[in-house]
């Protein structure tokens, strides 16, 4: 038997901050979940895979991957096959009129100018794709906003826009463009003067990219100009910018695995295959398809009956802040449901096939999601086998996104840590812990070294004289708080007190038998377990945002919420917090019998460095 030392800590209860998104470095936006089966087809839109560009505001977004196999390869050149096609978008700023948009590799980017809009009129060329190339969008807004003389305008790409001078009647103002401090442009706008045009109001920059010359890279309009005493000022209300860099869609261009087959500037379309590239997944292989998209399988022993599953997904790292949608559904659907299928923002372990959270919605007369019963949220518990096999199984539950531990499973296998446990069932006393360490990597430590663990927590074996014994030593904060002789191969157990639950393991480590390599002494540990000591506390009637626990089923190993007291009513152009982080969004469109009001739950993932939304 180990130790039953027991450390009490304080259960932390503010549960917002606790599931509050943080920022990651990376974060990955998954697709529906695939299988690999011989003779069969499977494709993703912007319905099933959230890495494609989707505008909800305009239903627009035409991308499409889809995958064929043979005798379970993706054979080339046509295993993969990578379509987009540009659809007609206006400016925010409508005074401008239209431009082509083409979702690329997941992002929006420029195709042309529509030869009836201003910027088309203003730019030499305005169709990049008739000469193979594309341009990011960067900027495509109709906010007010007010700068000064003292205050450039900040614009991406390092461009800013002064003010010079504002003439003494306030209708001429002398602009200057910079980037990277260096004048690039510099030019006179009159919004103020009487019967200003459009032209008067709008400055633009124009700029050579590759073979497309003096397209519009960068337009402002200028709503009003004012001189004052000490500062002069102008208030804007549309910006427009696209990269100075283009990207190239010239045929053959390679983007890693897939090459570009066709660019067709008329029908304004780009398709893509995996030319010279044949792709053979293999269990717990992760492979690059094309820039930042890859395809990921299961670390599974496949069979007939139960296929290789895999998914692609988006690996973002670029800073930042990004929304993860679910599926786009609309409100003539009257009950629609999310999943791990169709919500990439719900918890998912594709090696185990993990996952089981829902979202429920009834739309009722009046767009209306009625309180009680119009979102009901679910999960429930499974079962897991811990990364180290001889400690068996535990059970895993997914909350709001994140994986939980909720208790020990009572089987023949997991006496080894089972059996130091007060308490196995977290739930039972309303509780979830996280998962901080599942690992069964093997590591080697010398005698007297630590082995950092998570929340301050280290552990230090010291092996005896006779290389056969070990002192485990657990430090907290560096203090000892815990030691054991044990006499490998052996798992240590520390438990702790989580608030009402006693006595429940939180680290678990196995060594095995000491060796000596000269004159110092080593052991190996090849299994680590550690759970967080500062639960997450889920009791019947706490609310979460909107949402409120009606129900937590420590036998059934359940968990439901819904509504109560919030009742919401879809309209356009809303934007609501529904749980943690975790929201609604609707169009921006009058919505019409044949077209009814589109919307999505999503969910919002930092990328450290930037706070902007993407």
């Amino acid at each position: 038997m180990t130790s039953m030392k027991k450390f009490t800590f304080a259960v932390v209860v503010l549960l917002l901050s606790a599931m509050a998104a943080s920022a990651v470095n990376s974060t990955e936006v998954r697709s529906t979940v695939a299988e690999v089966v011989d003779g069969a087809t499977f494709e993703w839109d912007v319905s099933n895979f959230p890495g494609f560009y989707y505008d909800i505001d305009d239903n627009i977004g035409t991308e499409t991957i889809s995958v064929t196999f043979t005798d379970g390869t993706l054979e080339e050149p046509n295993g993969v096959v990578y379509r987009t096609e540009a659809q007609m978008n206006d400016f925010e700023f409508w005074d401008w009129g239209n431009y082509w948009t083409i979702g690329f590799l997941g992002k929006e980017y420029l195709a042309a100018y529509d030869e009836g809009s201003y910027l088309s009129a203003e730019s030499y060329d305005s169709n990049l794709m008739k000469d193979e190339q594309l341009s990011k969008v960067l900027i495509n807004e109709d906010v007010e906003r007010t700068f000064t003389s003292g205050t450039p305008l900040k614009l991406s790409e390092d461009y800013e826009l002064a003010i010079q001078a504002i003439d003494l009647d306030g209708k001429k103002v002398y602009v200057q463009l910079m980037k990277n401090d260096a004048v690039v442009d510099s030019a006179v706008v009159e919004p103020s003067k009487y019967g200003a045009t459009l032209k008067d109001k709008t400055y633009v920059y124009k700029k050579d990219m590759g073979d497309t010359e003096k397209i519009v890279v960068i337009a402002v309009h200028f709503k009003n100009a004012f001189r004052g005493a000490d500062t002069d000022l102008a208030t804007i209300d549309g910006i427009w910018q696209i990269s100075d860099t283009p990207t190239s869609i010239e045929e053959d261009t390679e983007y890693d695995k897939m090459t570009i087959q066709m660019v067709d500037a008329s029908a304004m379309m780009i398709a893509m295959t995996n030319e010279d590239y044949k792709i053979t997944l293999t269990k717990n292989k992760d492979t690059l398809l094309m820039e930042n998209i890859r395809i990921k399988t299961a670390d599974q022993d496949a069979t007939a009956e139960c296929p290789l599953r895999f998914y692609l997904y988006k690996e973002i790292i670029e800073p930042g802040t990004y929304e993860i949608r679910g599926t786009v559904t609309d409100i003539g659907m009257g009950t629609v449901e999310w999943d791990v299928s169709s919500f990439a923002g719900f918890y998912y372990d594709i090696d185990d096939n993990l996952g089981n959270e829902k979202i429920m919605m009834t739309i009722t007369e009046g767009n209306v999601l009625a309180e009680d019963t119009g979102v009901v949220y679910t999960t429930e518990a499974q079962i897991k086998d811990f990364n180290f096999h001889g400690w068996g199984t535990f059970y895993s539950m997914a909350f709001m996104g994140n994986p939980y531990f909720s208790g020990y499973i009572d089987d023949m296998t997991s006496t080894y840590i089972l059996s130091e446990a007060t308490t196995s069932n977290l739930l039972s006393s309303g509780l979830l812990s996280e998962i901080l360490l599942d690992d069964s990597t093997s590591m080697v430590v010398a005698s007297g070294e630590t082995v950092e663990l998570s929340e301050g927590y280290a552990l230090r074996p010291t092996i005896g004289i006779d290389d056969k014994g070990i002192l485990v030593e657990l430090l907290h904060s560096g203090v000892e708080i815990d030691s054991m002789a044990i006499l490998p191969p052996f798992t240590y157990v520390y438990s702790a007190d989580l608030g009402k639950a006693k006595g429940v393991p939180i680290i678990a480590a196995h060594f095995l038998e000491p060796v000596s390599l000269g004159d110092r002494s080593f052991c190996k540990i090849d299994g680590l377990w550690q759970i967080s000591d500062q639960p997450l506390e889920v009791q019947e009637g706490m609310v979460y945002d909107k949402m409120t626990i009606q129900s937590v089923d420590a036998d059934a190993m359940t968990i439901m919420m819904n509504n109560e007291d919030n009742k919401i009513t879809l309209t356009k152009k809303l934007d609501v917090s529904l749980v943690d982080d975790i929201r609604i969004k609707t169009a921006d469109q009058d919505a019409y019998w044949e077209d009814p009001l589109r919307f999505f739950i999503y969910q919002t993932v930092t990328v450290s460095g930037s706070e902007e939304l993407i």
